[in-house]
């Protein structure tokens, strides 16, 4: 058991909470992912190309919310799920006192992209959160239009718009089969 998970196996991959010497590997991936955004024309992510989500990362790591999944130990996918608000949920979601999770970070490997490991991996952390937890929220930039029907493509509900750092995000979220 993995956390928050009752198993730790995704189909063929593994995933585990990230340790502090796969620090490099989740920022080499959320790095990656920025670069590729931001030759898309998005630039959500441009954060993670600083020195100082060098240590956010880090941070999140030590905290226990950052997971790897892994295939032959080869990293495939790197996300933080956390059952306390953050500073950005708060400012986004509001202060709340209920039983939800929250997403963020989820990037993909370069290598593995656009093979649906995203939406399968979202339906799997859906079915496989320990009780506890009853919402899955999220939220994205609201001018990612990919990233936004991405999650309505899986089944999230659009709960709205939110200001936050100068930024506008759409909300998700969804009921987990808990």
């Amino acid at each position: 058991m993995v956390g928050l998970f009752k198993k730790n196996t995704f189909g063929d991959y593994i995933i585990r909470k990230a340790a502090a010497n796969d620090a490099e590997t989740v920022i080499g991936i959320l790095r990656d992912a920025a670069e590729w955004l931001i030759n898309k024309g998005i630039h959500q992510w441009d954060f993670y190309l600083t020195d100082e989500a060098t240590s956010e990362v880090r941070q999140a790591i030590k905290a226990g919310t950052t997971y790897l999944v892994t295939d032959n130990d080869q990293p495939v996918v790197t996300f933080n799920l956390s059952q306390q608000q953050n500073e950005l949920d708060a400012s986004v979601w509001g202060n709340q006192d209920d039983d939800a999770l929250y997403l963020h970070r989820l990037a993909i490997d370069k290598n593995y992209r656009h093979q649906q490991i995203g939406k399968k991996l979202l339906e799997w952390i859906q079915e496989n959160c320990q009780a506890g937890s009853h919402v899955l929220r999220l939220d994205c930039v609201a001018d990612n239009p990919g990233l936004n029907q991405f999650y309505v493509n899986a089944g999230f509900s659009f709960s709205g718009y939110a200001k936050a750092m100068d930024i506008q995000f759409s909300r998700y979220e969804k009921r987990l089969n808990v």
